[in-house]
């Protein structure tokens, strides 16, 4: 990306991951940019928090050794050397017990299964792993598939309340398609030498990198970032030649502007002109999203031996638990340990409106049927953190719902999670549509 755009003035709204590459390559190509972010911080999920004196994440996240892009841009940010790769481990809760979910050999012993169906489980992972032509998989539900070739028991007591606890009340529409490519980015993270799944975390915590990139976008004072800044309205100025910015307080003009926001917000962004597109429109509207809730805890002691624990029970209030320290070791966080709960729920549900103490102690209360010996006592700090629109619906025909980054509003352009297929969202993703959102941003608009 050598394009010379200065004088250029562009607007990203929306500081996620996908912005700040965005912004980050513009200001390398001499654009001004403008980075207005409607939250306290940027980073998206990845924004940083700290937990006995050290930060993280406030949701969890990890790295692929498949992450290419992610990994270009660690080595453009002079970060390799941030980044460590450990070796994963995996158990499920069902029937009241925790199991050991790594190898083979765990799976054999998996006795809530029958004998057969422990073996056919393991030939359906295989053969998904080795599918190519995904495009068959998005015509059809997770749970048809499922029930088709891995059969009832299997989907019932694996499968299905994994799925329910992603997707909610949506999770019978899952398209086969999404649930092949997370056994897929599963399948190719595996390294032999360690033994298992290998994950990446960054020292200091994914807050290193968007310190790095607001460095790098604020170099030669061509970048700002504006917070606490929601966007009304996006649309062509008088002149027909500009595009204003609209917030509640004030009104700026680009040259071009990108939206990392989801649908239904760039829906109504950019309704002044949704009357000559109304299909475009149209097809936003039909992602449906969900948000999420994280609880993020330390502990003087630790609960489990478990890096990621699947919770494999249809009434649990939360779909994963998993230990950070379990991964990467307590070395940080003044020795202690520390974990996330998580869960995916739709906008009405309870667990966004009620008081964090009523949320934390049913989760707590939860956790004692898993580790018995777990005490809330034990809990010397907990942060929650609720989040809007953390989860695109991924249903039936998705391929279908996917708009183009380039809006019907010329010289405006779009690129979100919902975009992604048919992999799962995740920071690689983002940073690879940052990369090429910053391009398709430096050319001509009717390119």
């Amino acid at each position: 990306m050598s394009k010379n755009l200065k004088g250029k003035n562009i607007a990203i709204v929306g500081g996620g991951f996908t912005g700040l590459t965005a912004a980050y390559k513009l200001t390398q190509m001499g654009a001004k940019v403008t980075i207005f972010e409607a939250g306290t911080s940027v980073g998206g999920l990845a924004s940083g928090c700290t937990i006995q004196g050290d930060t993280l994440e406030k949701a969890y996240h990890f790295l692929y050794k498949t992450d290419r892009h992610m990994l270009k841009l660690l080595k453009e940010l002079d970060l390799e050397n941030k980044l460590s790769f450990y070796r994963s481990s995996v158990s499920t809760f069902v029937n009241g017990k925790l199991y050991p979910m790594e190898n083979p050999s765990d799976l054999l012993k998996f006795s809530p299964l029958k004998f057969h169906n422990r073996v056919r489980l393991g030939l359906v992972v295989l053969f998904l792993q080795r599918v190519k032509n995904w495009e068959k998989l998005t015509k059809v539900s997770a749970i048809d598939w499922l029930n088709k070739y891995a059969g009832k028991e299997v989907t019932k007591i694996v499968w299905e309340p994994l799925l329910k606890g992603k997707f909610d009340k949506y999770y019978r529409e899952i398209t086969m398609c999404w649930l092949w490519g997370r056994i897929k980015q599963r399948a190719d993270s595996r390294d032999n030498k360690m033994g298992g799944e290998a994950l990446g975390y960054i020292d200091g915590g994914f807050e290193v990198i968007v310190n790095r990139l607001l460095e790098k976008i604020r170099e030669n004072n061509l970048g700002k970032i504006v917070l606490n800044t929601a966007i009304r309205k996006v649309r062509k100025d008088q002149t027909n030649r500009k595009i204003e910015v609209i917030t509640k307080d004030n009104k700026s003009t680009f040259d071009k502007v990108l939206l990392t926001v989801p649908n239904h917000i760039a829906y109504e962004i950019l309704e002044d002109c949704k009357e000559e597109h109304p299909e475009y429109f149209e097809q936003l509207l039909s992602v449906d999203y969900l948000d999420a809730a994280v609880l993020l805890f330390a502990t003087e002691v630790p609960i489990t031996k478990f890096y990621w624990h699947n919770i494999n029970t249809l009434n649990s209030p939360f779909v994963v638990f998993l230990s950070l320290t379990k991964l990467i070791g307590n070395h940080r966080f003044n020795g202690k340990h520390v974990y996330y709960i998580g869960d995916y729920i739709p906008a009405e549900h309870k667990y966004m409106k009620i008081s964090e103490e009523e949320l934390t102690n049913l989760w707590f209360e939860s956790l004692k049927n898993i580790f018995p010996n777990f005490s809330i006592d034990s809990v010397i700090e907990k942060k929650l953190f609720r989040f809007k629109n953390a989860q695109h619906i991924v249903d039936i025909g998705f391929d279908k719902k996917i708009v183009s980054h380039t809006t019907p509003c010329e010289g405006v352009y779009l690129s979100n999670f919902s975009q992604i297929f048919p992999m799962d969202r995740g920071t690689n993703y983002a940073v690879r549509d940052g990369y090429k959102m910053a391009d398709k941003l430096s050319k001509p608009s009717d390119e």
